[in-house]
Parts: C-alpha cells; sequence; structure tokens
C-alpha cells in the first residue's frame, strides 16, 4: 500500500522547475530512440520505483500472455487533443473498436477512434513502454505535458477521463462486437466500476454566487460538471444497451465513501497519510460491503 502510493507530484513539479521551464536538453534512450527528459519521465520512473519495476516493461512484454488469455486484456485510451477522438492502445488489433458495431458498415459515420498500433505500424508501436502507455491514459492538463506523437501533422494526446472517465463508452463497445460470443460461451457479463465519487451526489451544487460568478459560470459550470455530464450520458447508454440486447449484462460500483465529504481524498498524484487512512477505511463502509455481496451473488 504505501509503495503503490507513494508521492509522484513532487518528481513532477522538482523536473517542471529544473528540466521543463529550462528548456531541457537531457535525454534517455529506448531502443535505438531517444527522447527528451521532462516531467513526464519524471513521472514513469518514480512510478516505476513505486512498484518494484514490474511496470517497467515495453508492450510487447505481455502480447503473449493477453493473446493467451493467461492475464486480461488491456486497453489504454487517451484523447487526441486535435478532434476528441480517442488513441486506443492495445496489443491485439483493435480496427472494431474504431465506431459503434451499427455503424461500421456506413460510410457517412466516421471513426472517432485511431488505432494507435496501425497507424504506427512502420514504427514499431509495440516497442512503446507500459509507463508511457500509462501515463497517456493518466495526461491531466498541465500537471503532465501532453504526449506528441511521430505523425505527420503531429498528433498529441491528453488524459481519457477528457472523454471517458470510467472507461464505460469503450467497455460497451467491446461487449456489442462480442455479443454473441458472450450468449454462447458466458453466463453474461459483469461491470465493476470503481469510483472516486458518488454518480447522484447533490450535496455540493454549482452555486453562483456574486457578479464575478455570473460572468464565469458557462465556463465554470462546465468544468463543475463534467463527471456529471458524462454520468448522465454513460448512465442512459447502458440502460439502452442493456434493454436492446439480452446479454445478462450487469454492473457494480464500488465507491470511495469520505468520513467526510469536506475532507476526501484529492484527485491528485500525492495522498497523505490521512487521506490513505480514509481511502482504506471506505471499504469497511455499509455501500461497499453491500457491493460486494453484490459481486459475489452476481458470480455464482
Amino acid at each position: 500500500m504505501d509503495a503503490i502510493t507513494g508521492d509522484l507530484l513532487n518528481p513532477i513539479f522538482s523536473s517542471m522547475m529544473a528540466r521543463d521551464l529550462m528548456a531541457s536538453t537531457q535525454k534517455f534512450s529506448v531502443g535505438e530512440l531517444k527522447y527528451l527528459k521532462d516531467r513526464g519521465y519524471a513521472f514513469e520512473r518514480k512510478l516505476a520505483a513505486n512498484t518494484d519495476g514490474i511496470l517497467d516493461i515495453q508492450l510487447k512484454d505481455i502480447a503473449a500472455d493477453e493473446q493467451n488469455a493467461n492475464v486480461p486484456l488491456i486497453f489504454f485510451n487517451s484523447v487526441i487533443k486535435n478532434d476528441g477522438r480517442k488513441m486506443v492502445l492495445s496489443t491485439l488489433p483493435v480496427s472494431y473498436m474504431m465506431k459503434p458495431k451499427q455503424m461500421q458498415l456506413d460510410p457517412n459515420a466516421g471513426a472517432d477512434a485511431i488505432d494507435f498500433a496501425a497507424l504506427f505500424r512502420n514504427q514499431q508501436p509495440m516497442d512503446i513502454r507500459l509507463l508511457t502507455a500509462l501515463r497517456m491514459n493518466a495526461t491531466f492538463p498541465y500537471v503532465l505535458p501532453n504526449v506528441w506523437l511521430p505523425s505527420n501533422p503531429v498528433i498529441d494526446v491528453m488524459d481519457a477521463g477528457l472523454r471517458d472517465n470510467y472507461g464505460q463508452e469503450t467497455t460497451l463497445r467491446f461487449i456489442d462486437n462480442f455479443n454473441d460470443w458472450i450468449k454462447e460461451n458466458t453466463g453474461g457479463v459483469l461491470i465493476i466500476q470503481i469510483r472516486d465519487r458518488s454518480n447522484d451526489n447533490w450535496s455540493q451544487p454549482f452555486e453562483t454566487k456574486s457578479a464575478t460568478d455570473v460572468i464565469v459560470s458557462p465556463a465554470t459550470m462546465l468544468q463543475h460538471n463534467w463527471f456529471k455530464l458524462q454520468d448522465y450520458f454513460q448512465n442512459a447508454a447502458f440502460a439502452y444497451y442493456k434493454n436492446a440486447v439480452d446479454s445478462s449484462l450487469q454492473k457494480v460500483n464500488i465507491m470511495y465513501m469520505p468520513e467526510k465529504e469536506d475532507k476526501k481524498a484529492a484527485l491528485n498524484f500525492h495522498l497523505t497519510a490521512r487521506e490513505k487512512r480514509d481511502i482504506m477505511e471506505s471499504f469497511s463502509s455499509e455501500k461497499t460491503i453491500l457491493s460486494f455481496k453484490r459481486i459475489v451473488e452476481l458470480a455464482k
């Protein structure tokens, strides 16, 4: 627990001050390629240390295990800054994930995602480091630098949460593509969604209290309600899919329930000792226990 939750924020800001703002020329190598050391590199190095080097591998190192189902298949998503499409990283071909199944044969429906391995097929895409794939998925604006990819024109990507914070859009699309196989070979699908906030929390509504608040409210409203807007859309999408397709689809939420709402753990790369205790104690909350019991019941 202490290792995986070790501080990641200080190395990021130390690197920002020592390297990024001073136009760093220091480089590191991955195979024959060289890259600048920036705060993204500092984040990856610290995360590697916090996980005892387990994640310090390349995507190709897990390809065989994923293909043989020795480990779960993982999609590493990010969002393309230019147009909002997803960049999907996987060890297996994922062209079927580029647009909804019902629109795959519609020439007027453009793709809303890009297959990283297909786009960069001539540039050893499986040589990308697992830590870099994780960072692309979690490139929170300003805290970490956007990841610039070797395309023409250049594509830069950022945090996947800007479009699909809990991965549900990706999950439903995957299930839809393999629904027939799922019906024939399984008892159904259980989605376990781990959340840092309730999806029906009205305890902190957006309020305007001054003239300045009224002026800036259109922008601040979007910032304040970003995750709520995603929840509304994804709850509707889940309900529509579940009603339209007989897939025995179930979903259970496991939510972080802070002891005091005004002292909940911050959403960043640094947790205090009190915040760590609060998160661990949340697993003993009544709602969390009920969620675990529900998972056990559905798995029988």
